[in-house]
C-alpha cells in the first residue's frame, strides 16, 4: 500500500466577464476497496453554491453556481489517497455490467481497428479454442470464460495497442473517436483507452474508462479497467502494464464523455481556455 498526496488545480481562464456560471466537477477521487481518502480539502475561487452528489456510476461530484461576474475560475483538490493494488474491486450485478459490453460513440469499430485486433491473433490452435468459447457467449457467467483468459486476452490486445500507436499531444482533441484515432496512429492517453476499450468490446470482455492521476507531475490521465467476471482488473494501455498503486482513480464510465471533468454553462464569453495541472507525491513513513 502506498500513501500519495495529490493536488489537482483547473482554471478556467475568459477573454470577457461570464456570470451565473452553473458548473459540475468530478475531480473528487473514488473511495472504495483499493483506495481511501484522507484530509481531502477543496478550494473554489469565486465561492460557489451548490453542494456534492454522485452520477449513476458512483462517480462523485461537485456542483453550483457563480453568479458574479468573472474573468477566471480556479479549483485545487488536496488531500491523501492511501491506494492499495492488491485488493480487488468487486464488480456489481450483471444488469450494471452489462453496458459496459457494447461499444459507444467513441468506440465504434471501423476499418482500422479491424486491423489492430487482426495484429493480436494467436497461434491458429490457440486461437480457434478461443473462437470456440467466444462462440458460446450470449450471456457473461463465469464458466464460459476463465478469469485468467479474459486478464490475458486484454493483455495482448493492450499490447498490439502500444505496439501500433504512438503518443503525441496535440492531433486529437475530446471527440475524436477510438476509429479515428487509430486511422492517425498517434494520439494521447484518452485515445488509447478507447482504442482498448473498442478491441476489448469486440471480443465480447465488459470494459471500462477511467479517468484519474499518476505518480508525478502533470495531467490528468485514463486507463481502463476490464471486468473478469469477479473483480474490475486495470491496464494502463499507455505505458502498457498493469495499473499499480501509483495510480489514484477519480472517476469512470463507458467512455471519455461519462468522465467529463468540468461539464457547465455560464452567460458572457463564448471562449474560455482550460488549464490542468496534478502532482502526487508519494508520502514517506
Amino acid at each position: 500500500m502506498r500513501r500519495l498526496n495529490y493536488q489537482y488545480h483547473m482554471r478556467l481562464s475568459f477573454p470577457l466577464p461570464v456570470e451565473n456560471h452553473h458548473f459540475t466537477l468530478r475531480c473528487l477521487p473514488i473511495v472504495d476497496e483499493r483506495q481511501q481518502i484522507e484530509n481531502q480539502n477543496i478550494y473554489i475561487e469565486p465561492s460557489y453554491i451548490g453542494g456534492y452528489d454522485a452520477d449513476s456510476f458512483g462517480n462523485r461530484f461537485i456542483y453550483g453556481t457563480v453568479k458574479n461576474a468573472h474573468t477566471q475560475f480556479l479549483v485545487k483538490v488536496t488531500g491523501t489517497a492511501c491506494v492499495d493494488a492488491a485488493l480487488p474491486v468487486p464488480a456489481s450485478e450483471l444488469h450494471k455490467i452489462g453496458m459496459f459490453r457494447y461499444q459507444t460513440r467513441l468506440t465504434g469499430m471501423g476499418a482500422s481497428l479491424h486491423k489492430l485486433r487482426e495484429k493480436c491473433e494467436k497461434k491458429k490452435a490457440d486461437q480457434t479454442m478461443y473462437e470456440d468459447k467466444h462462440l458460446k457467449r450470449n450471456s457473461f457467467e463465469k464458466e464460459e470464460w476463465e478469469q485468467n483468459d479474459i486478464v490475458e486476452r486484454a493483455c495482448e490486445l493492450m499490447d498490439v495497442v502500444y505496439q501500433n500507436f504512438e503518443y503525441e499531444p496535440g492531433v486529437t482533441n475530446v471527440t475524436t473517436t477510438a476509429e479515428e484515432a487509430a486511422m492517425l496512429g498517434r494520439g494521447v492517453c484518452q485515445d488509447y483507452a478507447h482504442i482498448l476499450l473498442a478491441l476489448c468490446r469486440m471480443e465480447w470482455i465488459p470494459c471500462r474508462y477511467v479517468v484519474g492521476m499518476m505518480l508525478g507531475e502533470g495531467a490528468s490521465h485514463a486507463w481502463i479497467e476490464v471486468c473478469d467476471g469477479t473483480n474490475w482488473i486495470a491496464l494502463d494501455p499507455t505505458h502498457n502494464r498493469m495499473v499499480d498503486d501509483t495510480y489514484i482513480r477519480i472517476s469512470y464510465g463507458r467512455d471519455a464523455q461519462d468522465c467529463t471533468i468540468n461539464q457547465g454553462f455560464f452567460y458572457g464569453s463564448r471562449e474560455q481556455v482550460q488549464e490542468i495541472l496534478v502532482v502526487v507525491e508519494e508520502m514517506k513513513e
